[in-house]
């Protein structure tokens, strides 16, 4: 089943609120000691940068200012390289971009929805 890109949009912000319910507010030791909102947190993201990737890059090209490469990147380091994760970044992620990214998110559905119309 194909999804469409309004569909990956909302999946995209769904697992950005994910991982911000997951991870939010723990310190990188924290992370590290718990496994369970670690993984979670690991998933999220992958599930992220998975999902910004399929979008069309007609719909990327109308919100450049999101970090598209970027979290594409971070799902291949998470899935492909896990063994070197390093948790000060991926805590960094969730404690600076992912708030933006949904509010971002926000504004590229409700374009896309517009449009659809």
């Amino acid at each position: 089943m194909n999804r469409s890109d309004l569909e990956r949009l909302r999946d995209a912000r769904a697992f950005a609120r994910y991982a911000l319910e997951d991870a939010g507010g723990l310190r990188p030791e924290a992370l590290a000691e718990a496994r369970q909102p670690q993984h979670a947190t690991l998933y999220d993201l992958a599930v992220i940068g998975e999902t910004l990737n399929r979008v069309s890059v007609e719909i990327r090209s109308a919100a450049p200012e999101i970090e598209w490469r970027e979290f594409y990147d971070l799902r291949n380091f998470i899935v492909h390289a896990y063994w070197q994760l390093d948790l000060e970044i991926i805590a960094d992620v969730v404690a600076n971009r992912l708030d933006p990214l949904v509010e971002q998110l926000n504004e590229l559905i409700a374009f896309v929805e517009r449009a659809e119309k």
